[in-house]
């Protein structure tokens, strides 16, 4: 009797043990070790700065490291192939922006934005800056100078196929203004390039320059927006729109910074990465940081997240079509017109 009740009780304690095991392995417990964020530019540019902010905040809610790293290149789609090829446990998350938009049209990713969950906390508006030396004094002289010598006025982006490209190219196709693109690996290259005078101009955000501005060693010529803007020392800067109305069907299409991760990833990881992000908006400090980066406060998580990202895929595609840039057509990805 001794005897089967010890082999009961052993059974008993490998059985507990088992299911201990099983729970850690589906996820029920997370996160116990620390979390990579894969960041899809290159170091110093809004994907990344976000990224880091937020990843910070939120390693205080989650209680383990989330360690941030950057794999610029293929338009976002080293990063965001990296991060789908990892296990789907939650540990691997890419920190990016609206640029996943089109990791498709542009062959950078075949997979679309519905596969993924999106944390998506802001966004800061376009803009076309110079030096402060620079000949162009104003949006007008940018636009003749681009028109009476079509192609030699150059203006760095983020990369090709990418949202600052994508507002710059806009004015290329339809308002006549034939600049040069000069295509770098992330915002920050691309400010570089117009502070060591290899470019005319620059299109980023207004958040990735705003130093750069207040500091009075750059001009920002015109918003990529429907709407003028205000900078705190460069002044009232106009709307592209302002002297080419026609762009406005286009517009707004607006920047937003996230982190995302594969849909399919342990339900106790998506209520964790939403229960600290939904605690990081509400904090005083990242409020703090959207007012910094000049930028429009989003929080979307879950659902609404997805339904944002998704709409946002059909509208950058699409555009991204119309401009004749895409290398896959939005339909045959399964993408749909808006």
């Amino acid at each position: 009797m001794k005897k089967l009740l010890l082999c009961l009780a052993i059974l008993m304690a490998a059985a507990i043990a088992l299911s201990a095991e099983g729970a850690k392995e589906s996820g029920e417990k997370f996160p116990t070790k620390p979390i990579n964020v894969v960041v899809h530019s290159a170091a110093g540019g809004g994907s990344d700065v976000w990224a880091r902010k937020v990843s910070a905040l939120m390693e205080k809610e989650l209680g383990v490291k989330m360690i941030v790293s950057n794999k610029p290149g293929g338009n976002g789609g080293l990063a965001a192939n990296f991060v789908w090829n990892a296990p789907h446990d939650g540990y691997t998350v890419l920190g990016g922006s609206e640029s996943a938009m089109t990791y498709v049209v542009n062959g950078a990713f075949d997979k679309n934005a519905s596969v993924w969950d999106w944390l998506i906390s802001g966004g800061s508006p376009g803009v076309i800056a110079v030096l402060k030396d620079s000949p162009f004094k104003t949006f007008d002289d940018l636009v003749a100078a681009a028109r009476a010598k079509p192609d030699t006025v150059a203006v760095s982006n983020a990369g090709i196929g990418k949202l600052w490209h994508l507002k710059v190219d806009m004015m290329k196709k339809y308002s006549n203004v034939p600049i040069k693109h000069s295509p770098y690996t992330g915002s920050a290259p691309a400010i570089v390039a117009l502070l060591s005078k290899e470019v005319d101009a620059v299109s980023c955000s207004a958040g990735e320059i705003a130093q750069y501005i207040e500091s009075g060693d750059v001009r920002a010529l015109v918003m990529t927006e429907n709407v003028p803007f205000e900078f705190k020392k460069g002044g009232r800067v106009p709307a592209v729109t302002e002297k080419f109305p026609e762009l406005g069907k286009y517009l707004p299409m607006s920047q937003f910074l996230c982190l995302s991760y594969p849909g399919d990833v342990p339900q106790s990881a998506k209520a964790a990465f939403e229960k600290a992000f939904d605690a990081v908006m509400r904090s005083k400090e990242m409020k703090d940081f959207i007012g910094e980066q000049l930028a429009v406060e989003y929080n979307k998580k879950g659902e609404a997240g997805r339904s944002m990202a998704v709409d946002m895929e059909r509208k950058f595609s699409w555009f991204t079509q119309d401009l004749g840039l895409a290398k896959v057509e939005p339909s045959k990805a399964g993408i749909a017109r808006p």
